[in-house]
């Protein structure tokens, strides 16, 4: 079979590690982005789309509060986009003009001659139909990263289109219990775990959106320890994914998030922690854990991390039993393998 996995964005190259494991079961797997990758991941066929991430949309972005993407556990809900008028209008009209930028890869590429669409991110190339009456005939999935759903809401034409619907988000579970779990795609062999430790521990924490990860209360608990124990601390924001990875890799201790803010439980950034072979903290509500069988991470709270990180600084053998458990569960459980023999049931 041949698959297309059309994505806003080939961000931390999650559609475009989906698109090559297709691989793995003897398919083939292609890739669409509607924007340049901010960081410098492949981008596949790429249509290059207005009205999504030019300077003058940032602004907007900005000044309309829709660049805060947190949303509180007790405030979720499914959403549907297009629920208003003024929102179906800005729809119709980008439509036009993301038609008229389709047209030619479209043909050039043959992109309705593929056997399964797999939309990463609700968006089946427009918000309308029109594109989706064109694929009556072909295998349809839908899946969920990020903020999209949690946020703005599910597109209406792929919500009664779409034969499968995955997510990757565990709150996503919560906002719409028919959509499948499956893992954040992601290979860690590819990853070279480091060895040995710091002589002073070093911290790490990454975040792409300080407020979704709880970095302001991270900041704080790591100053108030600072005055008990000795280690030092690592705030990785604002360079490339190879430099983050390089950064990383001097760490001994990682933190993923704190906080239900606009995501709950783990990352992408947690997953490279562990993959490097470095313990993790994150936060992870009891709600969730069967969703996650097995997870290595050492788990804490706000009211917490203090305590909690402490401890992590001070046990050896806590670290080397998190160290090995975190390494084997990654190359197991988020391989992406696992993700594409779902969808090999339902096409």
């Amino acid at each position: 079979m041949r698959i297309l996995h059309v994505a806003f964005e080939n961000f931390q190259d999650v559609p475009g590690l989906l698109s090559r494991s297709h691989k793995f079961f003897g398919d083939e797997g292609y890739l669409v982005t509607m924007v340049h990758s901010r960081l410098g991941f492949p981008e596949g066929i790429l249509l290059n789309y207005p009205l999504l991430s030019s300077s003058s949309i940032r602004f907007f972005r900005k000044v309309s509060g829709r660049e805060n993407v947190n949303v509180l556990e007790n405030e979720l809900r499914l959403k549907i986009k297009g629920e208003t008028f003024p929102q179906r209008l800005f729809f119709r009209v980008r439509d036009m003009l993301w038609l008229y930028r389709l047209h030619t890869p479209w043909h050039r590429y043959g992109l309705g001659d593929f056997d399964v669409y797999h939309f990463d991110g609700d968006v089946p190339f427009i918000y309308g139909d029109r594109i989706l009456k064109k694929l009556k005939n072909k295998h349809i999935i839908t899946h969920f990263f990020g903020t999209e759903l949690r946020k703005f809401g599910m597109n209406p034409y792929l919500k009664e289109r779409a034969e499968l619907k995955f997510t990757s988000e565990l709150d996503h579970t919560v906002i719409e219990p028919s959509l499948i779990f499956v893992p954040i795609p992601f290979m860690a062999e590819e990853v070279t775990p480091r060895k040995g430790e710091n002589k002073i521990l070093r911290v790490g924490h990454s975040p792409t959106r300080r407020g979704a990860k709880g970095t302001s209360d991270i900041l704080q608990v790591v100053e108030r320890l600072k005055k008990k124990i000795k280690f030092e601390f690592l705030l990785i924001e604002g360079v490339s994914h190879k430099r983050c990875m390089e950064l990383k890799r001097t760490c001994d201790i990682g933190i993923d998030q704190i906080g239900s803010y606009a995501g709950t439980g783990y990352g992408r950034s947690g997953l490279e922690f562990l993959a490097l072979g470095i313990p993790t903290i994150t936060e992870i509500p009891e709600r969730y854990e069967g969703l996650l069988p097995g997870q290595p991470f050492v788990k804490a709270t706000k009211e917490n991390l203090e305590d909690v990180l402490y401890r992590v600084l001070t046990d050896p053998g806590l670290r080397q039993k998190k160290r090995e458990e975190g390494l084997k569960w990654i190359r197991d459980f988020h391989h992406p393998r696992q993700i594409i023999k779902v969808s090999q049931h339902f096409v």
